[in-house]
């Protein structure tokens, strides 16, 4: 595991963007990509993205359940856990336990209908680009979309 800009630590911002602070819908480590959780009748709460899920931002600092968490959004430059191999530019997206991975789609499993929406999903759910190459496990730069 490599820092790949030491200058700032997980989950803080080189530039900052949008911010905006949404109440934990469950616990939620600085650092972790973080996706929208719809809540009836109420403004929606965030929780840690899991693999493939619409993440909309990154974790500014730690929350528990019910605590305000202020997301780094659109506009942003911030630290954060790659969950693979990532070249400098690539779209990238929510991997697992908020992590961020490569958004490549692959060769469908079968060229079905579903099959190729799944793949297609990838690129929909991009929601930043990586500014410096990395591998599974480093920490490193993202712009946020």
């Amino acid at each position: 595991m490599a820092d790949l800009f030491p200058a700032i630590g997980l989950g803080e911002c080189l530039i900052e963007g949008l911010t905006l602070s949404f109440e934990a819908n469950a616990s939620i480590a600085k650092g972790q990509a973080v996706k929208l959780v719809a809540v009836l009748g109420d403004l929606p709460k965030v929780a840690a993205a899991g693999a493939g899920e619409r993440a909309i931002g990154v974790a500014k600092r730690s929350a528990s359940q019910g605590e305000q968490c202020p997301v780094a959004m659109s506009g942003s430059v911030i630290k954060v856990t790659f969950g693979g191999t990532v070249s400098a530019g690539q779209r990238v997206m929510s991997g697992a336990d908020g992590a961020v991975v490569a958004a490549v789609p692959d060769a469908p499993a079968s060229y079905s209908e579903a099959g190729m929406q799944s793949e297609l999903d990838k690129l929909d759910n991009a929601f930043a680009r990586a500014l410096q190459s990395a591998a599974n496990g480093d920490v490193g730069l993202i712009l946020i979309l």
